[in-house]
């Protein structure tokens, strides 16, 4: 039997994406995104996991002022908000000064939330911070600027892929997808920190702490405690965000890379290894449970979340799951 690669003394600070704020994300029958919000809050809060920061655009916000409601509820239940740009476009999908733009409208809008952590800290669409070195250093000037940091993400475990099977499941009332895939959260949040732990090792030659993030949706709400159980059982440390920008990995950064991946798996990228990514197998049962003709999992992404942001900042739609 294969080894698994040790996660004792890995240390992890939670962070949270997006929410069901994102525009164009499902949500299921008889949930609002102050239900889920509050849900991802509680289960956090729970499972012993405080001053978490949660990073949402703002283009939902803009259009229903009443979804604020949500981060008086997360900041409630003792967590944190930062900036996460207006539209959620990729840094590659717009000029240096209209993305500082949209960065500076989300401030408009939830700067009050903002400020109310410890530290201000803002995060790329994706953790995408690409388009060229001069770009985002235009950008990180900004930032700078304006009194924010950069807090990248170091592990991922390919949870959006998760949310419209999870969707389909729901609408079919199968049982047994659901709690397929509810295993298969926790399956990948663990195999995802395993990869990335071994990643960091073998480029730094010792653990590093991770800025992990999992998206704010229902199924995370139901399955969060349950990872953070699993993680705590192979020996993981559970530190602050701002504990973990004092890491120069964290805070230093990557040459610039448009392929969507994380700020770890750039470090990869540029070092000439394999960037740690979740097995083939994981993501194809992911991706095609509980089909339903018309609701394809990325013919979904594409056409109902990512080409519109695409539109709406003026871009070619430049995107490749591979």
């Amino acid at each position: 039997m294969t080894e698994r690669p040790s996660l004792s003394n890995v240390q992890v600070a939670i962070t949270v994406d997006d929410f069901v704020l994102w525009d164009g994300t499902p949500l299921p029958d008889g949930h609002t995104s102050l239900d889920v919000t509050r849900a991802v809050a509680s289960a956090l809060t729970q499972a012993g996991q405080t001053g978490v920061y949660g990073f949402a655009h703002t283009y939902s916000i803009a259009k229903d002022p009443a979804s604020l409601a949500c981060w008086d509820a997360w900041l409630g239940a003792g967590h944190h908000l930062g900036n996460h740009t207006h539209q959620h476009a990729p840094l590659r999908w717009m000029s240096a000064d209209d993305f500082c733009r949209d960065v500076d409208h989300a401030e408009q809008l939830i700067g009050r939330y903002i400020d109310a952590a410890p530290e201000r800290y803002f995060r790329y669409p994706m953790d995408m911070s690409s388009g060229s070195e001069g770009k985002r250093g235009r950008v990180e000037d900004y930032l700078r600027d304006n009194g924010y940091r950069n807090a990248p993400i170091t592990c991922w475990f390919g949870d959006f892929v998760y949310i419209v099977p999870y969707q389909r499941s729901l609408i079919t009332g199968d049982v047994q997808a659901q709690t397929r895939l509810e295993e298969l959260h926790v399956q990948g949040a663990i195999e995802g920190l395993e990869k990335h732990a071994a990643s960091a090792r073998a480029m730094f030659g010792t653990d590093v702490p991770h800025i992990w993030m999992v998206h704010g949706t229902p199924l995370a709400a139901r399955t969060i405690g349950r990872i953070i159980e699993a993680y705590k059982a192979r020996g993981v440390q559970f530190i602050s965000l701002e504990k973990a920008m004092q890491h120069p990995v964290n805070f230093g950064l990557p040459p610039v890379h448009d392929a969507f991946s994380n700020h770890l798996q750039r470090y990869a990228v540029a070092a000439g290894i394999t960037k740690p990514d979740l097995a083939d197998e994981l993501f194809g049962e992911i991706l095609f449970k509980c089909p339903i003709n018309g609701m394809e999992t990325l013919q979904y992404y594409d056409e109902r979340v990512l080409k519109p942001i695409a539109e709406r900042v003026g871009s070619p739609y430049l995107w490749d799951w591979a």
